[in-house]
């Protein structure tokens, strides 16, 4: 009896590692965007637009919008949808903003850039070490449906 207790014991020890958590806090995401009225900016490749609840007009009740508010951009892949808060600095109220040329988008208080042009939100400069938030995004017809 007592070698099963040894071997259960031993077991759970060896069986428990540790789990790394994602630093960004959970936020609910859920917009249903229609690309032939209210988002038809978003058809032409390298377009994007943002969504920030409270900030951004045409957003219902039952949408949310994640941490700092959502970037969607029609990269040359599709579309791809990512948090706009920064994940270096972890606050809902810094957020990153696209750059001149619409590749990267830029935290404007640290300086770190992701590249959103190749759907990844993948760290191009530093100091930020992890990308960009990235959200599940499918399209139906005309219309695109963010969530997480």
């Amino acid at each position: 009896m007592n070698r099963i207790f040894y071997l259960l014991m031993a077991f759970l020890v060896l069986s428990c590692t540790k789990t790394e958590q994602d630093p960004f806090p959970y936020a609910r995401v859920n917009l249903e965007l229609d690309l032939t009225f209210e988002d038809k900016g978003l058809n032409g490749v390298m377009a994007f637009k943002t969504y920030i609840l409270g900030q951004t007009s045409g957003l219902s009740a039952t949408e949310f919008t994640g941490v700092g508010g959502v970037l969607v951009y029609h990269d040359v892949y599709g579309y791809s949808a990512y948090d706009l808060a920064c994940p270096y600095e972890g606050s809902p109220n810094v957020r990153v903003e696209m750059d001149e040329d619409a590749i990267n988008a830029v935290c404007p208080k640290c300086g770190s850039a992701f590249n959103v042009f190749e759907a990844s939100g993948a760290v191009v400069n530093g100091p930020a070490t992890q990308g960009l938030k990235k959200y599940s995004l499918h399209q139906n017809g005309n219309k695109i449906y963010v969530i997480n």
